[in-house]
């Protein structure tokens, strides 16, 4: 049996992109050089030594991974948002090609030490460097992914009609509310994306979640608290 072979015809189709290489570029270049080359990210962003900077803080659940009731302990998955005003970090954008947003590494810039007090096991700070979102007026958006173990009071006598309050309790650790001015951003979502049952078989339902604010004072100075 005779056997015929086709040639087989490919289409292969090229695309030629003009990339806007160039000015732009430049000005983009030349404003990151600027912006960080005096930088002092140990120093807080503010024109007064003494005045206070405004620092929102949310934090989004985005996966309830476990709840340990033996140990007490809740993980899960945030998303948090953290927004302040950096005064040495702005520019005019008409001297910059027109350019109003740049990302910069968060290493490389002052990034409030928020930890969270009520840790149970791991590491209380952001540990995950990401980008930071910074507009020409100097406003800040960091939004940075993190897992945390948190201490929560579980009390399972009425099980299984029980109902769980867990507080992560989130704080500034280098400055007190004089220097820090905490302010909460209320969480944006409703409902969890992932849940996990736990140790007994049984899956928590996420049911709301919310955010206050509270004021710690130190017995030695009334006037300092922590936020």
């Amino acid at each position: 049996m005779l056997r015929y072979s086709y040639p087989t015809s490919l289409l292969i189709i090229v695309f030629w992109l003009a990339i806007p290489y160039g000015t732009s570029d430049n000005h983009m270049r030349q404003l990151m050089e600027t912006l960080l080359i005096n930088y002092n990210k140990s120093v807080r962003p503010v024109r007064n030594a003494s005045d206070a900077l405004v620092v929102k803080f949310g934090a989004n659940l985005c996966r309830l991974i476990d709840v340990d009731e033996v140990n007490q302990v809740l993980i899960t998955s945030l998303w948090l948002e953290i927004q302040w005003t950096d005064d040495k970090l702005r520019w005019n954008p008409k001297e910059w090609g027109n350019i109003t947003k740049v990302h910069i590494l968060s290493n490389q810039i002052w990034i409030p030490d928020i930890l969270l007090y009520n840790n149970a096991d791991g590491e209380p700070h952001i540990t995950i460097e990401s980008m930071a979102m910074v507009d020409y007026r100097g406003t800040v958006i960091w939004m940075p992914p993190s897992i945390y173990k948190s201490l929560c009071p579980i009390d399972i006598q009425y099980f299984p009609y029980d109902v769980q309050e867990c507080q992560l309790k989130f704080g500034g650790w280098s400055h007190d509310g004089r220097l820090l001015d905490l302010q909460p951003i209320p969480p944006s979502m409703n409902d969890v994306i992932e849940t996990r049952k736990d140790s007994r078989g049984d899956e928590y339902q996420y049911l709301e979640s919310g955010m206050g604010l509270s004021f710690y004072y130190e017995s030695v100075d009334p006037k300092s608290f922590f936020n």
